[in-house]
């Protein structure tokens, strides 16, 4: 189980999933999230880090036959202090890539789910 909380949610991340069942059980065992009992044209599953919680990760079921789910937006995940949500990502067993900064300064990492997204956690606005 999670310590403390090194990231939230700023608004919810939709990304595509090929197992939605394998996907609910990643989420929870490495993010420490909720399956919550929202339910939605747009999404088949939302987890948070609470079941009353609104904004979490949607995920979006990939159809057969097709590569990826039609979602929106760059998934995108916040923190306080990047170096701890970092260190605690990486500890739990997920691909991180190094903290970077951009061309204006922010500083952010990537990590990948279970389905190889791509999903960024910046230094808070």
């Amino acid at each position: 189980m999670w310590g403390a909380r090194n990231f939230y949610f700023g608004d919810s991340i939709s990304v595509g999933v090929r197992d939605l069942n394998q996907a609910i059980a990643w989420y929870q065992e490495k993010l420490g999230l909720k399956l919550t009992p929202i339910k939605s044209e747009e999404f088949d599953a939302l987890l948070a880090f609470d079941k009353k919680d609104e904004d979490g990760v949607a995920l979006v079921l990939i159809p057969p036959g097709e590569t990826s789910a039609n979602v929106e937006g760059h998934p995108i995940l916040f923190a306080k202090r990047i170096e701890k949500a970092h260190e605690e990502f990486a500890s739990r067993g997920i691909y991180v890539e190094p903290i970077q900064s951009d061309s204006g300064g922010n500083r952010f990492f990537r990590f990948q789910d279970l389905d190889g997204n791509s999903i960024e956690v910046c230094v808070e606005p």
